[in-house]
């Protein structure tokens, strides 16, 4: 973008050069007075041409920054109206997991998980198309706190690799990793503040609110569980395993970061 200046500035150029062609060069008298001005008027044409330069640097920048911050609100944009499903996607996952591991809970004998007995598809796929999206949610998100959702992302990572050990100890030669009920238990209330995690940014992603909340609460968590189909009277070890937890943090997620 162009000042007007400019123009302005091109013209008087155009002028002097016709004056020249026209009327020859300028009489003695003034060219020797113009010449004790020379010093000063060059000076003055610098700070002129100078400003000008300034002027225009400082539009085109404006002029670019608001593009990219006009193309950043377009892709966080899309990216919201694909929320939807991709938390949907969250929450199918975290409620394979927790079906698959309540299904070892019940092989357990008494508080022990015989070994060999954790089926190969136990681990669930990732939802990576979901997790990339996550990303670059957070990443387009100049103006909201994304601190749940970021947090949600690295559980399911960190819940995937634990199902993964859990695997991997059931079937170790040396059986020198026993995994008993608890452990399964806790994976569980894992994959439920997960689920939790998902579930709480719907109303943002269906647009009945302006942004996503600030924090989970154990109070979510507790809901989700019930939610997955485990019922206080039916499952109190996970519901005392939440309370216990609930008593040791100020959220789900800051547990997570110092166990």
């Amino acid at each position: 973008m162009r000042d007007p200046w400019f123009p302005i500035l091109l013209i008087l150029i155009v002028l002097v050069t016709v004056w020249l062609g026209i009327f020859g060069p300028l009489p003695d008298g003034f060219a020797k007075w113009l010449q004790g001005w020379q010093t000063l008027i060059g000076a003055s044409v610098a700070v002129v041409a100078a400003t000008i330069a300034y002027w225009n640097t400082n539009r085109s920048l404006a002029h670019s920054e608001k593009l990219e911050t006009r193309r950043r609100r377009q892709k966080q944009t899309a990216l919201r109206a694909m929320l939807p499903l991709a938390l949907a996607q969250v929450g199918a996952y975290a409620e394979q997991t927790a079906k698959a591991l309540q299904t070892l809970i019940t092989q357990c004998d008494q508080e022990t998980l015989p070994f060999d007995v954790v089926q190969v598809d136990f681990v669930k796929p990732l939802p990576s198309e979901t997790l990339k999206s996550f990303s670059e949610f957070i990443e387009y998100s100049d103006e909201m706190s994304v601190d749940v959702i970021a947090s949600t992302v690295a559980m399911i990572q960190i819940h995937d690799s634990r199902l993964r050990g859990i695997l991997q100890d059931n079937h170790d030669p040396s059986r020198s990793r026993v995994i008993v009920r608890s452990d399964l238990e806790r994976s569980i209330v894992d994959g439920t503040i997960i689920y939790a995690g998902g579930s709480s940014g719907f109303n943002y992603a269906r647009r009945r609110q302006d942004s996503w909340p600030d924090e989970l609460t154990w109070d979510e968590v507790i809901r989700a569980l019930r939610n997955m189909g485990f019922f206080d009277d039916e499952h109190p070890r996970l519901h005392e395993d939440v309370e216990r937890r609930a008593t040791q943090s100020r959220g789900p997620f800051d547990l997570l970061r110092t166990r």
